[in-house]
């Protein structure tokens, strides 16, 4: 049995072929746009992994970092601090050992006496109860080269003590105190006397001390 298609069926089926094949065309590149998606979507996850992972693994660096200099940083601070405590605590220690040592050598200097003799008698201006005082006297100087300018210029000193003398009054030299001032004014005199005839600064402390070895008032 021969079956006879006429021209519009041809073209019919012509027609249908070709919307079958657009159709698949379409399905096709859809789902080409999907995988695509799909793999683009991926990626994209994969990217943001990535970078957050980076994220992290630097701001653990960064922070470990910065902890690692800080605490450096802190321990040089207190080493240092600790270092300057015991570099103070030292020059103060060695302070103290050279006063210590200074004094140690001062104490163990000789003391060197000297006896103003002949004695020394003075008059009271005021009478009414004693007429003179008359006392011996001896000076201490821990240089033996002071005691030697005393006695080279002991006129001079003398004279000088004799006018100081002179002016203390009974109701002083009758008292503990007026004694120890005198003692003390007879030392700076006698300081000041040879500073003026050797023209040395070094004799303002030439002589330590003065004693009494007798004292009368009558």
């Amino acid at each position: 049995m021969l079956l006879s298609f006429t021209d519009k069926d041809i073209n019919s089926i012509k027609g249908e072929k070709i919307v079958a094949k657009k159709d698949a065309e379409v399905d096709t590149e859809e789902k080409g746009k999907e995988e695509a998606s799909k793999k683009g979507g991926l990626s994209t996850v994969k990217i943001i992994i990535i970078v957050v992972t980076l994220t992290l693994l630097l701001g653990g660096g960064l922070v470990g970092g910065t902890f690692y200099f800080v605490s450096n940083m802190n321990q040089t601070q207190a080493s240092n601090s600790k270092d300057g405590a015991s570099k103070t605590a030292e020059g103060e220690e060695g302070g103290e050992l050279d006063k210590e040592e200074a004094a140690e050598n001062k104490v163990l200097e000789t003391p060197h006496y000297f006896s103003m003799d002949p004695k020394f008698v003075v008059s009271f201006s005021n009478q009414k109860y004693a007429r003179f005082m008359q006392f011996s006297l001896e000076i201490m100087s821990r240089d033996a080269e002071v005691i030697q300018k005393v006695e080279e210029h002991n006129p001079v000193i003398r004279s000088s003590l004799l006018m100081l003398f002179g002016t203390q009054g009974y109701d002083e030299m009758v008292t503990r105190e007026g004694k120890e001032k005198l003692l003390k004014d007879t030392a700076a005199d006698i300081n000041k006397t040879l500073q003026t005839v050797t023209g040395s600064s070094d004799m303002a402390t030439a002589i330590e001390a003065a004693y009494f070895t007798s004292f009368v008032i009558q």
